[in-house]
């Protein structure tokens, strides 16, 4: 597959999940990077940090490009051009064959005002992740 052929891929699949390829992204503080990503926001792969024990409880998948974002979990290669992009054509070619989709949903609001304006600018009062679908079983 050509590299062009792999970004008309990585183009057609983000319309069909309902996300934007992002070619010319920045991650962190200003590190140029490559991915995916919804109302501005980069999905994550990890979710439900645990502040005590300072891991994720849930989320987590078999595979990461060398390159991925590594100061949070989200879907993002550091870099630009065919290297980068390459690497998030296998990451996205990975969450396709095992069968991943995006998952949106909303995070309930602070009670104190500060802190819920706050989680309202930052937009964490939202969530998008990528899960893995449950296949139903036939008996």
């Amino acid at each position: 597959m050509t590299h062009e052929e792999k970004i008309q891929w990585m183009a057609t699949w983000c319309a069909k999940k309902g996300l934007r390829l992002v070619l010319e992204g920045e991650c962190g503080f200003g590190r140029q990077c490559v991915g995916v990503e919804i109302d501005g926001h980069y999905p994550e792969y990890q979710w439900d940090f645990d502040k005590e024990t300072c891991e994720y409880k849930s989320g987590g998948i078999g595979f990461t490009p060398p390159n991925a974002y590594h100061k949070s979990p989200v879907v993002a290669v550091l870099g630009r051009d065919e290297p980068a992009e390459s690497q998030l054509y296998d990451w996205l070619k990975w969450f396709d064959d095992n069968g991943y989709e995006l998952e949106t949903g909303d995070v309930p609001l602070e009670k104190d005002d500060f802190k819920r304006q706050i989680q309202l600018i930052m937009c964490e009062h939202k969530y998008a992740r990528m899960v893995k679908t449950k296949k139903e079983t036939t008996t």
